[in-house]
């Protein structure tokens, strides 16, 4: 039996039933998922369909929003800036940042690092954003820092004192955002398909926001909590940095793939000591490297990242001691505890 068969098939992960009846319990329209094992796409699974309209079946090729995973794909463009010399991920932001400064808890001028800010360690409040429904105004990334109308958020701010404790920010990924742009004042797509999606094979990938009308057809439409399809069928988020990534698992597949190569010598897509960066805790009892959650299981270290977006859940894993690893990608809020599930699922089947 292959491991996508342990995993899908069986009834010993999902409460005595299988996932297919698990997804229906939990109004889960659709669920995509890719299996890496020996550094390679060995499987990839869909079922359910884009939308329930229309009942057309999702496939390897549909899109969701990765969410949050799009913070580890910025982190590489980062690091890749980096590697050119085009920042310091160790200088103060300020130096980078164009009519704009970020207020303090204390009114005073504090040094921000991209380093800090990348691993969550900046001291930034935000956790996250909630996107824009059709017909809503979108924000500039000004606007969203500021807190300004039609910012649906905070104001972002210092709440504590750079570098003394880990707390996730999507906010401050918004911070690097504007940074980057100030630096290159490239189009923020065509920068991150040249810094990253290319580089990776990520030929499905765009952060595209909002999404262009040519590729609705691609996607996998998002159900809210209370299951029903949002307003035309996702939210925008113009976070692109935090929260803007369209993609499929098997392009996120290909991204990790990418990096534990290179971390085992076998490609040259980052280089070697970006690769160690990324994938290794920032500070001392942090969870988080460089734009990835780093943890351990029985074969060695792991790295990934989860996503939640309005309407989309979405998770991603690798450990390069043996080149295995997994994506899951699905469209519902109700069906959040599905991506869960399915996480455990691979974690016993794959031996972690």
């Amino acid at each position: 039996m292959s491991k996508i068969s342990a995993v899908v098939g069986s009834k010993n992960h999902y409460g005595g039933v299988t996932l297919a009846e698990r997804m229906r319990e939990c109004h889960a329209p659709a669920v995509s998922i890719a299996l890496i094992e020996n550094s390679e796409i060995s499987e990839v699974y869909t079922r359910g369909v884009k939308r329930r309209e229309k009942m057309e079946d999702v496939t390897a090729d549909t899109l969701f929003q990765a969410a949050s995973i799009s913070k580890p794909v910025f982190a590489v463009a980062v690091m890749r800036l980096a590697e050119k010399e085009a920042l310091d991920i160790d200088a103060d932001i300020s130096e980078y940042l164009v009519d704009y400064e970020v207020p303090a808890f204390d009114n005073k001028k504090h040094k921000i690092t991209l380093r800090q800010i990348l691993s969550h360690h900046a001291g930034l409040n935000i956790h996250g954003f909630y996107g824009y429904q059709h017909g809503q105004k979108i924000p500039t990334v000004e606007q969203i820092l500021t807190g300004a109308t039609p910012s649906n958020s905070l104001k972002l701010k210092l709440i504590h004192a750079p570098g003394t404790k880990w707390k996730y920010s999507g906010g401050g990924y918004v911070l690097a955002q504007k940074a980057v742009m100030d630096i290159c004042k490239l189009d923020f797509c065509d920068l991150m398909s040249n810094l990253v999606l290319l580089s990776f094979r990520m030929t499905r990938s765009t952060f595209s926001q909002p999404l262009q009308k040519d590729k609705i057809g691609d996607i996998a439409f998002g159900y809210d909590s209370y299951n029903l399809q949002l307003p035309e069928g996702f939210n925008t988020y113009p976070e692109l940095s935090a929260a803007g990534l369209w993609s499929t698992p098997s392009d996120l597949a290909r991204f990790g793939i990418g990096i534990m190569k290179t971390l085992n010598g076998e490609s040259t897509v980052v280089g070697e000591k970006t690769a160690e960066i990324l994938t290794t805790k920032a500070y001392e009892n942090s969870p988080y490297g460089i734009g990835f959650a780093v943890d351990q299981c029985k074969k060695g270290m792991t790295f990934g990242h989860n996503g939640s977006n309005v309407g989309y859940r979405s998770i991603m894993r690798f450990c390069p001691d043996d080149g295995s690893g997994f994506v899951v990608m699905q469209n519902s809020d109700i069906g959040e505890i599905v991506c869960v599930e399915i996480d455990s699922a691979f974690v016993e089947v794959l031996g972690w």
